[in-house]
């Protein structure tokens, strides 16, 4: 997952055990925050979407918040999946009120091909991580966000097996 590489091939952790809910003491989860922890950063999107579960990557956004919780670190999970242009100057607005007191935040946002927002939205925060769901995100797709974001802004990608997921 660093960067420079192909964010399409980064973390795969047989993320199974994420989609039945955080439990922290799993090797699986600990993988996941040791390797965000490779990078500095202090706001970070996770950009990701599947139809059979919806909130698969906030799910893995509040895990990542439960751990980061328990290990003493504030981090706040904002979901912008929806989020309209008109918000987005209020939402860049929390997000540097969060970050300029050193704490850390989780933007989750759709892919490009289903929200306007996520492209700016992405490129205000320091680094992304993009979520895949096995059989139902297109490489298109995937690759289209990673182009638009900007290839250097990924920390790596999480891949979800859509098909295990509730």
């Amino acid at each position: 997952m660093s960067q420079g590489t192909n964010p399409l091939a980064g973390f795969d952790g047989g993320l199974t055990s994420m989609m039945s809910g955080a439990n922290t003491m799993d090797p699986v989860w600990q993988r996941l925050w040791l390797r965000c922890q490779q990078h500095d950063w202090q706001s970070l999107a996770f950009i990701g979407s599947s139809k059979r579960d919806p909130d698969g990557v906030l799910e893995i956004a509040h895990g990542m918040a439960r751990l980061a919780s328990e290990l003493g670190q504030e981090l706040t999970v904002f979901d912008a999946r929806n989020l309209g242009l008109k918000d987005m100057g209020r939402m860049l607005a929390q997000i540097q009120s969060i970050t300029s007191r050193g704490k850390r935040c989780i933007v989750v946002l759709k892919l490009v091909t289903e929200n306007a927002t996520t492209v700016p939205m992405a490129q205000n925060v320091d680094a992304a991580l993009l979520g895949v769901f096995i059989g139902e995100t297109s490489v298109i797709a995937a690759s289209r966000t990673v182009d638009e974001v900007g290839r250097p802004k990924f920390l790596g990608s999480v891949v979800l097996n859509a098909s295990l997921a509730k």
